[in-house]
């Protein structure tokens, strides 16, 4: 048993496991989920492979829409354990733990994909990688790159930083999150909070996924990385967390055809979708729902469901570095191919492997000496007021560095 932190003084409770990392799932549900550990390493895999040119993985980019499921289905979790345990919400202690979990790998990166391009590409594009930085660093890196790059088509150099975008679309959900959570829990009435969330998350899901059909476009930036075409996706991984109860119910043979369907769709959508594909829009249900079928599906750990592949050692090696991995791989992707005067793609397969390799290392050193150290620091758990300063004074000194170039 772990403490969990309020200000000063702790609480003991039971959602951190052994390891020190927090349960990312419903009170109901296995404290850790194998299978959705496994499912990290499929989305960044996916990302990568797309990044990288390997035939057959030209809609690779749906990893990212798998992120953002599992990610709403964990923070989702992670509030349903703490109101279980403590019976509240504690708003520092919530963006305390963002803060650990997100900033520390995400500045790193951000710090040495700045220094790299300046030494090792020109001045000159560092100068328009340290105005992406400023975003970036502040999650707002989503609405600059669709203001700079409002299409595909227009012309502007690789940035490095581009796939931060995914990073902004979370935390912005994530910003008022726990609020709408807590605004449920106060309402009046005898409605229980699991069936709030349930009504709550459904709106989210319906209003977002029809602004999402209406705006995307083929080739047009802006609909691609905004929150509010993407707020569905994290919503309906929470709505998987508010119903654990009833999917546990599923019958194993059930919950094992779920799982394989939603593998399927995945693979699916990674064949299909396109640069010529409107996206988000109605094709990103596609592995949306394929997500969601993994997750829910596992709830009842069906005895041959994805897990029996899913919960390997490598998949689930893969899955807890998947967030440094995805941090890295394209920043080292183009600044080597900028260094050779070439664009991503303009490099062999074979090179862009070996990068996406190294990249691979850079993020296995990332993960523990930066990720592990941090997150499960002591100090800063048991602190939550100090990490949230720590967190402004980083995220400060990172957009004054920028002005450096």
């Amino acid at each position: 048993m772990e403490p969990t932190e309020t200000g000063d003084r702790q609480i003991p409770d039971q959602r951190f496991l052994p390891s020190g990392d927090e349960a990312g799932s419903a009170p109901e549900d296995r404290a850790f989920r194998p299978d959705v550990e496994g499912l990290r390493a499929v989305a960044i895999l996916l990302v990568v492979f797309v990044h990288v040119g390997i035939p057959g993985f030209g809609g690779g980019l749906i990893g990212v829409d798998v992120f953002f499921v599992i990610s709403g289905f964990v923070i989702t979790g992670l509030l349903l354990r703490e109101q279980d345990a403590t019976g509240s919400i504690r708003f520092l202690s919530f963006y305390a733990r963002r803060a650990r979990r997100i900033l520390p790998a995400a500045i790193l990166v951000i710090i040495v994909t700045l220094v790299a391009t300046d030494v090792l590409v020109s001045h000159r594009l560092a100068v328009l990688v340290a105005s992406d930085a400023r975003w970036t660093t502040t999650f707002l890196g989503n609405f600059h790159f669709g203001s700079v790059t409002p299409t595909v088509f227009t012309p502007r150099p690789q940035t490095p930083l581009f796939h931060y975008w995914s990073l902004a679309v979370e935390e912005q959900f994530y910003l008022i999150y726990p609020a709408f959570f807590v605004g449920l829990m106060a309402l009046p009435g005898k409605f229980a909070l699991r069936n709030r969330l349930a009504l709550g998350l459904a709106a989210i899901i319906v209003i977002s996924f029809i602004s999402s059909v209406l705006a995307s476009k083929p080739g047009l930036i802006g609909p691609f990385v905004s929150p509010f075409t993407h707020a569905w996706e994290l919503a309906l991984g929470g709505l998987v967390a508010v119903m654990t109860k009833q999917l546990r119910r599923i019958p194993s043979a059930v919950g094992a055809l779920m799982t394989w369907t939603g593998v399927l769709l995945i693979g699916i959508a990674t064949e299909t979708i396109t640069i010529q594909t409107a996206y988000p829009g109605y094709a990103a249900a596609l592995p949306v729902v394929g997500a969601v079928l993994v997750v829910a599906g596992g709830a009842s750990k069906p005895r041959l469901g994805a897990e029996v592949v899913l919960g390997t050692p490598i998949f689930r090696w893969l899955g807890r570095r998947s967030y440094s991995w995805y941090l890295w791989h394209w920043p080292v992707l183009v600044i080597a191919a900028s260094y050779a005067h070439r664009t991503v793609y303009g490099n062999s397969i074979v090179e862009n492997l070996c990068l996406a390799s190294a990249a691979l290392v850079l993020a296995a050193i990332t993960y523990v000496l930066v990720e592990n150290p941090i997150r499960h620091s002591g100090l800063f758990r048991r602190k939550p007021r100090a990490t949230l300063a720590g967190a402004l004074l980083l995220i400060a000194s990172c957009v004054a560095l920028t002005f450096a170039f």
